[in-house]
């Protein structure tokens, strides 16, 4: 069994959606649960990228504890530009279950995201020139890979052999899957994988020759009699105008500028409900805001959790779309969904799954819409 631990999850998600392209079996939970031995994937969500960094190493060594090594195949999902407790994750990881080192390739070079003589590009571009620049909880201020990770980790050029330093961490430098498949091949048999899609990918390509390459279908997301959609992701860009929207008559709410400023959210909360109950499909956004801080964006998410559940209680929807890992994370915790069974992935990184007659369908606040909505 391939076994993932995830640090948000609709990292969760988009790992989940890559192993069912490959016709595996899959289960998702939050957090640790029994699960039929007979699946091939088994992905762990959880939401230590949000807390502190010491909440995130109890969280995953806990989860740690109660893993069997032998036999299993375990893989750490960490954010595809290394926001969160990356290092301190999986040193939690490595020290629990005895792993040598770990091997991790967080950028996905199918999107732009690409590692090169030690820096981080995205589609050309030094990542601290981008929007990732201005996150609200892990800015990130350098392009350098190794100073993103605090210095607690080395860079493995592409024409280099894996070291045999124990304990260490090693970055892996790639610029498209072939890089990718060449890195996977040093890891040797005692080192936790680590990182994003692409190398998700790798792996399941190698582990499973049988199956091929993965299925690609082109499938788009289908309102339902009642729809929330939730952007709540500081990169969320307006759906108002997208065909989903249209066909579905979807209300777009926007926060209110006194709430998102700290004003109490009874009042909206309610109209959100309202205007459920009138227009059964409502999308619920932030809006564009100026950077508020990591205090902002867990008040934030709490809102946006406490109005789907207000928005729930006038009818479960049959579809509730998700933009954004920790907002996600709150919002289905706060709902008490805590498995999933996983109905196919719209594109890279945006997939859908049911929870009792909803769909879910999950998406990551940096990835595009394309053409699914």
């Amino acid at each position: 069994m391939i076994i993932v631990i995830a640090d948000d999850i609709t990292g969760a998600a988009e790992i989940a959606g890559a192993a069912l392209k490959f016709g595996l079996s899959v289960m998702l939970t939050m957090g640790y649960a029994d699960i039929p031995r007979s699946t091939d994937v088994w992905v762990i969500a959880t939401d230590t990228r949000s807390g502190s960094e010491s909440v995130a190493v109890g969280t995953v060594s806990g989860i740690a504890k109660r893993l069997g090594k032998n036999g299993n195949v375990i893989f750490k999902k960490t954010d595809s530009v290394l926001r969160g407790h990356v290092v301190a994750e999986l040193d939690a990881v490595m020290g629990v279950m005895g792993f040598a080192g770990a091997l991790l390739l967080p950028q996905n070079p199918s999107r732009g995201r690409i590692i090169k003589n030690g820096t981080y590009y995205i589609n050309g571009t030094p990542i601290d020139r981008t929007p990732f620049n201005y996150d609200p909880e892990f800015p990130i201020l350098t392009s350098s890979v190794k100073d993103i990770l605090g210095g607690k980790a080395d860079v493995l050029a592409l024409d280099a052999p894996m070291p045999e330093e124990a304990g260490r961490i090693y970055v892996a430098e790639a610029a498209c899957q072939d890089d990718i498949g060449k890195q996977l091949l040093k890891a040797g048999g005692n080192r936790v994988l680590a990182g994003g899609a692409d190398f998700f990918n790798a792996l399941l390509a190698g582990t499973y020759p049988v199956v091929g390459t993965a299925r690609h279908d082109v499938l788009r997301i289908t309102p339902k009699e009642y729809s929330i959609v939730v952007c709540g992701s500081t990169q969320s860009s307006d759906i108002s105008g997208r065909p989903f929207a249209k066909a579905s008559g979807t209300y777009a709410a926007v926060m209110p500028d006194d709430v998102f400023g700290g004003k109490p959210a009874d009042g909206w909360i309610s109209s959100l409900a309202s205007l459920y109950r009138e227009h059964k499909s409502v999308a619920v956004s932030i809006g564009e805001r100026e950077n508020g801080g990591p205090e902002y964006a867990v008040r934030l998410r709490s809102v946006m959790a406490e109005a789907v559940e207000a928005m729930t209680r006038v009818q479960r929807p049959g579809l509730l779309i998700i933009e954004g890992g920790s907002t996600a994370y709150a919002i289905i915790s706060r709902l008490g969904w805590l498995g999933f069974r996983l109905k196919c992935e719209y594109a890279p990184g945006v997939v859908g799954m049911t929870n009792g007659c909803t769909e879910v369908v999950l998406k990551p606040g940096s990835y595009p819409w394309g053409d699914i909505l």
